[in-house]
């Protein structure tokens, strides 16, 4: 594809959450490498260090929402970097949430390519930043590729075993239960960029305490599923949950309510929603989502109902439970009736609009704008790397030399055991990066899919 010209210029792309993020992004880069495009895989903490020590011609951030990054963008542009944003979460149900992310705030950040989810968000932005030079391009969602041949094969079991009991996969998101038994700074400073912005999180301790109430609740209907004793059960938490909460939980259950039950905090949800029979989620979740285009019932449970937590356009597509006492019935019910046919329209309507009506091709269509971009820009201008450009770049290889993100912090262990709640938040921040290891097994996984569809 580049035969004859100047070779292109690298991409990265920054990775936010290893578990949720990391082999989308890894299929991202191997598309793109297909295209004859190197790109380099590195956690948001990265987001600096990544300039001097890949010179890319294009880095890809999951937002440009924060002043800091707004800042770096600029850089970015007076060195002719282009910057692209790529966002992991971009379904907004609520309007001030939708333009927060849009960029109404930020309206000062550069960015050359703007990969929308749907048409709702490119909207968004397109009123945002009115006459701009950004390109607005929507792409779908990319981790939903991994539910189509040949990428599911990255994740499907082909020889599952089965104690012929149904398989449920419960998936909780209570993100913000861990701030309620934390210093309250701790849920002031993680709400801190959208107080005062998005009107829905103006009462942000009460929806932190909300989670928390609707968490105590959850292991009522979880119980409720392990007492029925007829289901193969799986809790899968979200990557950005508390998962010693459920694991203390679990690991006081007599050994016969344990038999049946499996406990999943680090495998990709795909694999897990593609070898269920039934999906179980709190509230709006997008796990629900990605059970419809799997072609799975799903059952929503329902907590506070917080305007924060709770959408009913998202609750329409799924079958609602409210109490734990009528939690297997349903259950029973979505698996002899599997279709669901009643909420067909609801789902199909919102996998086209807030999807682009998934069809496998996200990655492929992401990877053919970038290389398109790199191709077509102008060498960008490296006489303009500072001293501390340098600097990070070196510390950014000589962590990734002994297999350690950027931000590793070697003392952690010691704070940690020191100052549980004070570090608590950092710890946790740094166990949801990626490593070299995690990129390197995400690429194999992909490079062994692909080589089985030839």
């Amino acid at each position: 594809m580049f035969e004859g010209k100047r070779p292109p210029e690298p991409v990265v792309l920054l990775v936010d959450n290893k578990v949720r993020d990391l082999d989308v992004a890894a299929l991202i880069a191997f598309q793109l490498e297909r295209r004859g495009v190197k790109c380099y895989l590195e956690p948001l903490e990265a987001f600096r260090a990544a300039l001097g020590a890949h010179r890319p011609g294009m880095i890809i951030f999951n937002h440009l929402t924060a002043g800091h990054l707004a800042t770096w963008s600029r850089r970015l542009a007076a060195m002719n970097v282009l910057t692209a944003v790529l966002p992991n979460e971009g379904i907004a149900y609520d309007p001030d949430d939708m333009r927060y992310i849009a960029g109404k705030h930020h309206k000062d950040a550069h960015i050359d390519f703007m990969l929308s989810w749907n048409e709702p968000h490119a909207n968004a932005v397109r009123n945002e930043y009115g006459g701009s030079k950004t390109k607005i391009e929507v792409i779908g969602v990319p981790r939903f590729d991994f539910y189509f041949e040949p990428w599911s094969k990255v994740f499907r079991n082909p020889a599952p075993v089965t104690s012929g009991r149904p398989k449920i996969l419960v998936c909780t998101n209570f993100i913000t239960a861990r701030y309620h038994e934390l210093p309250k700074e701790d849920g002031d400073r993680f709400f801190a960029p959208w107080i005062g912005r998005i009107a829905v999180m103006g009462d942000h301790r009460k929806s932190i305490e909300r989670h928390w109430l609707g968490r105590n609740r959850f292991l009522d209907f979880l119980k409720a599923l392990i007492d029925a004793d007829k289901y193969e059960v799986t809790l899968r938490p979200h990557p950005s949950e508390d998962k010693e909460f459920y694991r203390r939980w679990i690991e006081a259950l007599p050994a016969s309510s344990r038999a049946h039950l499996g406990f999943d905090p680090g495998s990709n949800i795909t694999g897990l929603i593609l070898d269920c029979d039934l999906e179980i989620s709190c509230e709006t979740c997008s796990t629900a989502i990605e059970s419809w285009i799997a072609k799975k019932p799903t059952i929503e449970l329902t907590f506070e109902r917080d305007p924060l937590w709770y959408k009913e356009e998202h609750a329409r597509g799924n079958v609602a439970c409210s109490d734990p006492a009528q939690l297997v019935a349903l259950v029973d019910q979505a698996i002899a009736e599997p279709t669901q046919r009643e909420k067909q329209p609801a789902r199909q309507e919102i996998l086209r609009k807030w999807c682009a009506s998934p069809d496998g091709t996200s990655t492929d269509r992401i990877a053919a704008i970038v290389a398109n971009a790199i191709h077509e820009k102008k060498p960008a201008d490296w006489s303009q790397l500072s001293f501390n450009d340098h600097r990070r770049a070196l510390k950014l290889r000589g962590r990734n030399l002994f297999g350690l993100a950027y931000h590793h912090d070697t003392l952690m262990p010691i704070k940690r055991a020191l100052f549980r709640k004070r570090y608590a938040v950092k710890d946790f921040a740094y166990k949801k990066s990626i490593e070299p290891r995690d990129v390197s097994e995400a690429r194999r996984r992909l490079r062994q899919a692909f080589a089985a569809t030839l």
